[in-house]
């Protein structure tokens, strides 16, 4: 009776952990499922970190290119201007040789030997001059039309890839970044509300082209920038004043030469000038009863060249001291070809300093945001894997997933012996960029573009 009623009761009980397993089963199911999708999403979610990092370093590293793009251009527009001065030097220089010789040759008419020989070199700074002529037209020309010359051509670059380090311009170069990481992400560059605009600048007034002018003369060498004057005492030729001065500087002729190269007050032009002319001695007063006085009495060499269209300075090549030969000068001016083909100092790009909170060493921030639509995300739902009662909807509480990421664009220059500390400009090819931790600012910014 006792076995029949044991028998009974674990018939009853039979197949009852089935129900128990299938529910642990569909539990176990719906956990790896959750596991699978939480995998997903946190996979995902590092990869769009790292893409974004890598998108905020490269966009500032192509804004610290642009950078120094504009640094090593307006070095080359400075050795443009350099050039420009060299030419209408060289020019200024070979027609005074001419004009020497020329004259050379005419005072020796009273010896023929020496006329002779003065006629070959007459005829060979001629030429000279002529072949110099025609090259400081095509090197200016070359160097400095406002359209087609190399300094014309360099500021425009300037103004077209500064466009491409704002935030519009980055924000291709982020995504591009950010799609050869994984072609679901998309990123762009947060809106800086125009800092970046503020932090380099077109200098193109006049006081604003100062600091360029004086690193232009800065440049210059010796010849072109220095001062071409010099004096000749002439011993076998006696002045007016010989026996009448006990300066006895004053018994002889002197041969004054003068020239130099300058750019015109107005910043339109580059103007050379060099004379030369005899001078002599002369008492002055009633009757040549006074002391002895410095006089032009004959202009020898002359020459002068002008690219653009400025005002003359009035003092180049300290000119006062030999008129006549300078009058003479001005009316052989030869540099009508060229006039037009510069248009003045060039316009660069440079830093903003007074908008700048740090002048010395400024940086300019970027933030980079990467996204990818909850859609795009291979989970258990979109995979096809949960179906039915146990689609777990994982993409419901989420409609992108976003990452930020910031860099900056800063400078140092290398490291030197010297104590003296270069501090930041458009002149220094020396700007790198780094990342760093996103501002609040650019935090709340990018708030809006992930829900």
């Amino acid at each position: 009776m006792f076995r029949a009623n044991l028998y009974r009761t674990r018939s009853h009980q039979s197949g009852q952990a089935l129900p128990l397993a299938l529910l642990l089963m569909v539990g176990a199911a719906f956990l790896l499922l959750s596991l699978f999708s939480s995998g997903r999403l946190i996979a995902d979610k590092q990869r769009l970190i790292n893409a974004a990092d890598a998108a905020a370093l490269s966009a500032a590293t192509w804004r610290a290119r642009v950078l120094n793009y504009l640094a090593y251009s307006n070095r080359a527009i400075v050795a443009q201007e350099v050039a420009v001065a060299q030419a209408v030097t060289l020019a200024s220089w070979s027609r005074y040789l001419e004009s020497l010789s020329q004259s050379a040759e005419t005072l020796s008419a009273i010896y023929p030997p020496a006329a002779a020989v003065l006629a070959g070199l007459s005829s060979s700074a001629e030429i000279a001059r002529e072949a110099t002529q025609a090259t400081a037209n095509t090197e200016i020309a070359w160097r400095a039309d406002p359209l087609v010359g190399y300094k014309a051509m360099l500021a425009r670059s300037q103004s077209w890839l500064i466009r491409s380090a704002d935030s519009f311009g980055l924000s291709a170069v982020a995504n591009e970044v950010a799609r050869a990481s994984d072609s679901r992400f998309f990123a762009f560059a947060v809106s800086d509300g125009g800092e970046f605009s503020r932090f380099t600048r077109l200098y193109e007034t006049d006081q604003d082209r100062q600091r360029l002018r004086e690193v232009v003369l800065a440049s210059l060498d010796g010849f072109t920038g220095g001062d071409r004057s010099d004096d000749l005492r002439l011993l076998l030729a006696p002045s007016s004043c010989v026996g009448r001065s006990l300066d006895l500087d004053k018994w002889t002729l002197w041969y004054r030469k003068r020239g130099a190269t300058a750019l015109s007050e107005d910043l339109q032009a580059w103007v050379a000038t060099d004379t030369g002319s005899v001078h002599d001695w002369r008492p002055g007063g009633f009757l040549g009863l006074g002391a002895c006085r410095d006089r032009e009495v004959l202009p020898m060499g002359w020459g002068t060249r002008t690219a653009g269209s400025g005002e003359r300075p009035p003092g180049v090549g300290r000119v006062a001291d030999n008129p006549a030969a300078h009058a003479r000068a001005q009316m052989s001016d030869q540099g009508g070809e060229t006039r037009a083909s510069y248009d003045g100092l060039a316009r660069i790009h440079e830093l903003n300093y007074p908008a700048l909170a740090d002048t010395d060493f400024p940086t300019s921030r970027l933030a980079i945001l990467a996204r990818v639509n909850a859609g795009d995300i291979r989970t258990a739902d979109q995979a096809g894997l949960s179906t039915g009662r146990l689609r777990l909807h994982d993409a419901a509480t989420v409609t992108r997933l976003g990452a930020l990421a910031a860099a900056e664009v800063y400078f140092q220059p290398p490291p030197t012996e010297s104590d003296r500390i270069e501090r930041a400009s458009l002149f220094s090819p020396y700007w790198q960029a780094r990342l760093v931790e996103p501002s609040e600012a650019q935090r709340s910014a990018a708030v809006g573009h992930v829900r």
